[in-house]
């Protein structure tokens, strides 16, 4: 609800309908039926060409373990591949140390119970780097159209029991509806880098949620 906004008005006009406005909202929990994983291969070395072949080398590691569990190529995809030049100062002048080269994927599991053992391969083959996993649900709209069901319903249910209040009754049918907001959040745990085995992964429930603004006549 808006801050600053009530929770419902009346009105009533000369010549005009008189109408009872109200907010409603729908909540629908969903369990997560997705990971989307985010890991990467990162090597550094003083010569270029060499950290790029020992990342290279890791990264094919890292691709065929994960095409032995399953994962078709359409579900892995290359985020980014860059190139760094780390420097350090000697007598305040910056020197070059080396190369940083960081090759980052991302992974979909389309089975959640399978995504500690996709990270488990992952950092036993070569991956190095972890920036996070997201849980997502397939078919979001699906579940929205469900919240939004509710919505208008706990409007009209709003409608009916300020009306009642003043012995009055409401057309269940509203003059308008208007769609105030939607939220489909995703969980999201972040990790900076990867230490030891594969963490316990929970998916949780997702709250997807629909909020409308609905008009109804009272008399």
């Amino acid at each position: 609800m808006q801050m600053g906004m009530p929770p419902y008005s009346y009105e009533l006009r000369n010549g005009k309908e008189a109408t009872i406005t109200v907010q409603g909202e729908g909540v629908v929990k969903a369990k997560p039926d997705v990971v989307v994983l985010t890991i990467g291969v990162r090597t550094e070395d003083l010569n270029l060409k060499q950290a790029q072949a020992e990342n290279a080398a890791l990264s094919t590691n890292l691709l065929a373990s994960l095409k032995q569990l399953g994962i078709t190529e359409q579900n892995i995809k290359t985020l980014s591949y860059t190139i760094t030049p780390q420097y350090e100062h000697v007598n305040e002048k910056p020197t070059l140390r080396g190369y940083q080269v960081d090759h980052l994927y991302e992974i979909i599991v389309l089975n959640v119970q399978k995504a500690g053992e996709v990270y488990e391969a992952a950092v036993a083959n070569g991956a190095n780097v972890a920036r996070g996993l997201v849980f997502r649900v397939s078919g979001p709209n699906a579940y929205y159209k469900q919240a939004l069901v509710l919505a208008v319903q706990n409007a009209q249910e709003k409608a009916r029991t300020i009306a009642s209040t003043y012995n009055l009754n409401i057309n269940p049918v509203p003059n308008s509806v208007v769609e105030e907001s939607s939220q489909m959040p995703r969980e999201f745990v972040a990790h900076s880098a990867v230490h030891g085995g594969a963490p316990p992964i929970q998916s949780g429930e997702m709250e997807i949620i629909s909020t409308v603004r609905a008009v109804f006549t009272y008399m």
